[in-house]
């Protein structure tokens, strides 16, 4: 792996910082389907907490992109930040005057969604701009491997903490978790973008010629279609564990926080074998990441089939592993593709897709779950993923895995 990034002082700080911030939004999520269990007992409103969550990156996710690209960047990450530490702090006195209800997570769980769809485009447009062009490889492979590992190491931390503490007191720990990144980012330098914007532009027109940017480039359209395939089930299954921990096996706490460290693992591996492996190439996605996306779903079918928690946490290890290395892969063969002009756009509709599509299947999973039972929603969810997957893999001619 090409570690060039770590040349550049700016980015050696933001990485510190950022690092800490986006383990703490990961273990507001598993807060959210802890919380959402709670007051429900119902898979069905633990996919909706989740979905709730994530769905605003469909809806607010291209407009922030925009934004990406036209505002200064550096006052965009500040305000970001401080939005998730009021709303952080708000939902915590709150619970502490008036309680906890169903209203509340929901509440909870979309003022987040709203926040972290803007944090995406705004993140990856930000770090590109924290080193040479030269670097700008590098950087965004690091920055690929933090946000997975993040991603997936958060929520494990998140079960630990919620094993040894109460939900206030580490939703506490993770509002403290984004001060660090609120006090670095107006003073840190960054180089000047590499293109003139265009000062006539209006919004609307901005978000069009974004999409209109995808649309035109084959590459960019594949690695979407695969991104929506594989991480609706795969990310909606690692945002609803406390159905599994709690649905199937009857555990509690303890037993949540060694899936979701099981995952945590995977991701980890995942994220050492990507380092240590051949660097990313433009225009392709390698024969490991299409390996990856019919791992995710076939791991689906064996964590339905399975009746042993340590065999299911093992499985949820392996789609952990297979979840990160298909995320870092995809994202990091289109970051590769785009100038700064368009990364802000062109990511956020990135982020859409796989964001969304773990909402979109956090939600089937709960919904469907609540009527057919959940090992049938696994193993058949799973399969039709599984066909679907294969299919592009085997019939799209942009197949590109060199």
């Amino acid at each position: 792996m090409n570690l060039s990034a770590f040349q550049s002082r700016p980015f050696r700080h933001y990485l510190a910082c950022v690092s800490i911030a986006l383990h703490g939004m990961w273990v507001q999520r598993l807060v959210i389907a802890w919380l959402a269990w709670n007051v429900s007992e119902s898979p069905a409103f633990v996919g909706f907490a989740a979905f709730l969550s994530f769905a605003p990156t469909m809806i607010t996710g291209p407009f922030f992109g925009v934004l990406a690209d036209r505002i200064e960047i550096r006052r965009a990450v500040f305000l970001n930040y401080i939005a998730m530490l009021t709303i952080t702090i708000s939902f915590i006195l709150s619970a502490y005057i008036l309680g906890i209800n169903k209203i509340s997570v929901a509440l909870f769980a979309s003022a987040i969604g709203i926040v972290a769809s803007a944090n995406h485009p705004f993140r990856m447009a930000f770090a590109a701009r924290l080193g040479s062009k030269e670097q700008l490889s590098s950087i965004i492979a690091v920055t690929v491997l933090n946000f997975n590992i993040s991603r997936l190491v958060g929520p494990a931390i998140g079960g630990i903490l919620l094993t040894q503490f109460s939900i206030m007191e580490t939703l506490w720990v993770t509002s403290i978790g984004f001060l660090p990144m609120i006090l670095l980012v107006q003073k840190i330098d960054i180089r000047p973008q590499d293109y003139e914007r265009k000062p006539k532009q209006n919004f609307i027109a901005a978000l069009k010629e974004g999409f209109s940017y995808t649309k035109r480039d084959p590459f960019i359209l594949y690695i979407f279609g695969l991104t929506i395939c594989v991480t609706m089930i795969g990310r909606g299954l690692l945002e609803t564990l406390p159905i599994i921990a709690q649905g199937v096996f009857n555990t509690g706490p303890n037993e949540l926080g060694l899936l979701t460290a099981s995952a945590g693992g995977g991701a980890i591996i995942a994220s050492f074998a990507k380092a240590a492996g051949k660097p990313q190439e433009a225009g392709k996605i390698g024969i490991l990441g299409g390996v990856c996306s019919i791992i995710v779903p076939v791991s689906i079918i064996l964590i339905g089939i399975s009746t042993n928690f340590m065999m299911t946490a093992g499985l949820v290890s392996i789609l952990g592993f297979a979840t990160t290395f298909f995320a870092v892969t995809m994202q990091s063969a289109a970051q590769l593709q785009l100038t700064d002009e368009f990364r802000g756009r062109v990511m956020s509709l990135w982020t859409m897709i796989a964001m969304g599509g773990g909402a979109v299947g956090a939600l089937l999973l709960g919904s469907i779950s609540e009527i057919f039972g959940i090992t049938a929603t696994f193993i058949a969810l799973g399969g039709l993923t599984t066909f679907i997957t294969a299919f592009i893999l085997l019939f799209m001619p942009l197949f590109k895995v060199e």
